[in-house]
C-alpha cells in the first residue's frame, strides 16, 4: 500500500488525476480507496459497473446488479461518489432493453456518480454516442485498432461527450517485427 500510495501520490503531483478501474481488475478498487483517501477530491475515480466479476454473484447485465456493482465500488474505493461509471462492454441488445442505463441514471440522481458512461466497441459504443443517454465513452483506439478514429471519435465529438481511450498499447496484439 505504501509504494502504491507513492506512485499515486506522485501520478497526481505530476497531473495525472484519472483513476480508471473495475471491479473485475483484482484488488485495484481497494488499493484505490486506501491511497487516494487523503486527496480523494483531487482525483477523478473512474470505474466500471454491470458485469459480475470472479467471486461476487449475480445475474450479468440487470438494473439489480448494476446498483451493487456500483455500491461495491463505492465502499471499495471509501468514497460517497464516483466520477465517472461505465457500463462495461455489454452488447447492444443489453442497452436497448435500457433497464441497466435507467439503473445508472438512477445513481447519477442520487449523486452517486456525476457521470454515466459506456465502455466497449464497434456496434455497442456507436449505439451509446447515437442515443444521446451517456456523459462519455471508452473505447480502443491505439496503432492497431483505430475503427473507433473515423465513425466514434467524431460522432462523440458532435455530441459533446468524453472520451477515454482504452487498450493504448493494444493489450499486447502488436509485435514489432525486425528485418533480418
Amino acid at each position: 500500500v505504501e509504494q502504491a500510495s507513492r506512485v499515486l501520490g506522485s501520478a497526481l503531483d505530476h497531473g495525472i488525476n484519472l483513476l480508471d478501474t473495475a471491479a473485475c481488475y483484482g484488488v485495484a478498487e481497494e488499493m484505490i480507496g486506501r491511497c487516494v483517501a487523503g486527496r480523494r477530491d483531487e482525483y477523478v475515480l473512474s470505474t466500471k459497473c454491470g458485469h459480475v466479476p470472479e467471486g461476487f454473484a449475480g445475474e450479468e447485465w440487470t438494473a439489480a446488479t448494476v446498483t451493487e456493482s456500483i455500491e461495491r465500488s463505492l465502499r471499495r474505493m471509501k468514497t460517497d461518489h464516483l466520477d465517472i461509471v461505465h457500463l462495461h462492454s455489454c452488447g447492444v441488445e443489453i442497452l436497448e432493453r435500457g433497464e441497466v442505463i435507467e439503473a445508472l441514471e438512477a445513481a447519477k440522481r442520487a449523486g452517486k456518480t456525476r457521470f454515466m458512461a459506456y465502455s466497449g466497441d464497434n456496434e455497442a459504443v456507436e449505439w451509446a454516442v447515437e442515443s444521446g443517454r451517456f456523459d462519455s465513452i471508452q473505447t480502443s483506439l491505439n496503432l492497431v485498432d483505430q475503427r473507433a478514429r473515423t465513425r466514434v471519435l467524431p460522432a462523440a465529438m458532435k455530441a459533446g461527450l468524453g472520451v477515454i481511450a482504452k487498450r493504448p498499447i493494444a493489450n499486447g496484439v502488436w509485435k514489432a517485427e525486425r528485418s533480418p
